[in-house]
């Protein structure tokens, strides 16, 4: 079975992209540790899923490579073209998953109009 590093979900009425900080007092590779990543390994990425029937929680898919440290995996993905991973699923709470990073940005735009990178002119600035 194969994924692709893209957001989706069932009808992808808006689509977008996001950006994280690292919390400085908690360590992702702790954390993840703690829910099952084994020991050796390092997390390359995190897939987040929210499901509006179930307030108050999120599901989290930690992907992660065989390697100590991020030059090991780089070094390994960068020499290859078929990308290899194991993952493992967790379910937290939307405080404990967003305590993970000091900032977390997402941007969604509505699918279809074109505006994924766009750069726009703010004409209410003061608003």
């Amino acid at each position: 079975m194969s994924e692709v590093f893209t957001a989706s979900v069932q009808y992808n009425d808006w689509k977008g992209t996001s950006a994280a900080d690292d919390a400085d007092d908690v360590s992702k590779l702790e954390y993840f540790r703690e829910k099952g990543v084994p020991d050796g390994a390092h997390v390359v990425a995190i897939r987040a899923y929210y499901l509006s029937i179930d307030p108050g929680n999120i599901s989290v898919r930690a992907v992660y490579a065989d390697g100590e440290g991020f030059d090991s995996v780089n070094e390994q993905i960068q020499s290859t073209d078929t990308l290899q991973f194991k993952e493992i699923d967790i379910e937290v709470t939307l405080e404990e998953f967003f305590s993970l990073f000091k900032r977390f940005s997402v941007v969604l735009t509505r699918d279809g109009l074109g505006l994924d990178g766009r750069e726009y002119e703010i004409l209410n600035p003061n608003v």
